[in-house]
Formats: structure tokens, sequence, C-alpha cells
């Protein structure tokens, strides 16, 4: 992670409703209607972007919830955040 994406903060779009279905989650964009079903870490990650987080803020959290080390979960969040800013799921500031 670089200085600007440490201080970048990531919320949720209001265009987004999200439910869990058991362990897994099911994330609806209101303005496309798509429709995207994430898995546990997924859900977990989408869950703490109700509010602003940065991205050390969620790999922290992805570590201790997760018990997996910081790196993985820093490296396999950044791919996550990819993937949701490609369906517009993602607000920055």
């Amino acid at each position: 992670m670089n200085e600007q994406s440490d201080k970048e903060r990531i919320r949720l779009s209001s265009q987004i409703r999200h439910r869990a279905v058991g362990e897994e989650g099911v994330l609806v964009h209101l303005a496309n209607g798509r429709v995207m079903v994430v898995n546990e870490v997924g859900l977990h990650v989408v869950g703490q972007l109700g509010v602003p987080r940065t991205r050390k803020e969620l790999a922290d959290s992805i570590a201790e919830v997760f018990e997996v080390s910081l790196d993985q979960a820093a490296a396999d969040l950044e791919t996550y955040l990819v993937q949701l800013d490609a369906e517009q799921v993602l607000e920055h500031s």
C-alpha cells in the first residue's frame, strides 16, 4: 500500500444494498440491477464499508477476524477492491 492509498477512505456506494445469506452475501446495485454473490470474507469487507474505511483498517480487520497474516489480508483485499471498483460498488474520498 502506498501513502496515498493509506489515507484514502473507501465506502460502499449508496446505490448498493446487501444481505447475508448463510455464510455468503448478496449485493444488489440499484442503478444497474446487477447482483453479486460474495463469500464470507467479501461479506465481512462489505459490512465494514458502511462507514468510510482505509485499506489498512480493512486489512487489519480481515487479518484479525480470519486469522491470516496482515500481508495476505492486504494482498487479497487489493484484488477484491479492484473487482468491486469494476462493478461500481465503491465510493472513494
